[in-house]
């Protein structure tokens, strides 16, 4: 899991990917959802340093607090449903073995990625853990949640989370369990020349940006597509917005849980 590796690896605590795998119908072996979320526990921006809001950067991990709020609420309802929780855990910190810009690293699904800004290191996190609960669990269906990006928060304000999902009954699924839960969320595009702009730049297969440095919220979106296999229905929920403010704190939970308890 070399991407989640490198994000981590400068730091004193090594990376950690964790799968909690919930098996609440006795009745199936089956995996109906697998969900990861994004754990930077601290998040300085790497060797492209943040030159803002660092001192809220500590929020970095919550998408995986919302996947973690989803499975306690799980096991207190005692959902009869089959789930794979997934957490990676790593610090982007700054030191002589942090990962640096230009980097080409290989992903745990062999393809390779170009490091254009190690401030873009969420969606290596969770790409990794992806490929690794795919092949592992076989999940019906995946989805993604992460504070994720700048573009989202500028595009959408502090009060709304965007989502993305191609799959029309997917979309529908995520928007009736987000008004459910009172969470704002609005649909995002995911056009071709979306994933035109991650093509590989130096050789490798995919940039870990947008070269054009437009659309950085589907730029990622884009990014994280090229890790979810078999044509799985999928969705991704950046939340960087909602989840990063003090005053809704917390935020993505509870549409995980009634996404989780609609299926």
């Amino acid at each position: 899991m070399n991407l989640i590796w490198n994000v981590g690896r400068g730091a004193v605590k090594e990376p950690r990917a964790v799968f909690v795998h919930y098996a609440g119908n006795e009745n199936s072996d089956e995996v109906e959802l697998a969900i990861v979320g994004k754990g930077v526990t601290y998040d300085t921006g790497g060797l492209n340093i943040k030159l803002r809001m660092m001192e809220l950067m500590h929020g970095d991990k919550g998408g995986a607090a919302a996947v973690l709020g989803a499975l306690e609420g799980s096991i207190t309802l005692g959902l009869k449903k089959n789930v794979v929780f997934v957490f990676g855990f790593a610090e982007n910190a700054i030191g002589p073995e942090c990962y640096k810009p230009g980097d080409i690293l290989k992903a745990m699904n062999g393809l390779s990625v170009e490091i254009g800004n190690t401030d873009a290191e969420g969606r290596l996190v969770m790409s990794d853990c992806m490929t690794y609960v795919q092949r592992t669990y076989k999940p019906k269906q995946v989805m993604y949640i992460a504070t994720l990006t700048g573009a989202m928060l500028m595009a959408l304000g502090t009060k709304t989370a965007g989502f993305f999902a191609p799959d029309d009954e997917m979309a529908n699924k995520v928007k009736a369990a987000g008004k459910d839960a009172h969470e704002d969320l609005w649909q995002m595009p995911l056009t071709e020349s979306h994933k035109e702009d991650i093509h590989g730049k130096w050789g490798g297969d995919i940039h870990n940006i947008g070269l054009s440095g437009f659309a950085g919220a589907c730029t990622a979106a884009a990014f994280l597509e090229r890790f979810v296999e078999d044509n799985r229905p999928w969705a991704h929920l950046d939340i960087a917005g909602p989840a990063m403010m003090e005053e809704t704190g917390g935020f993505g939970a509870r549409t995980l849980l009634n996404f989780i308890n609609n299926m």
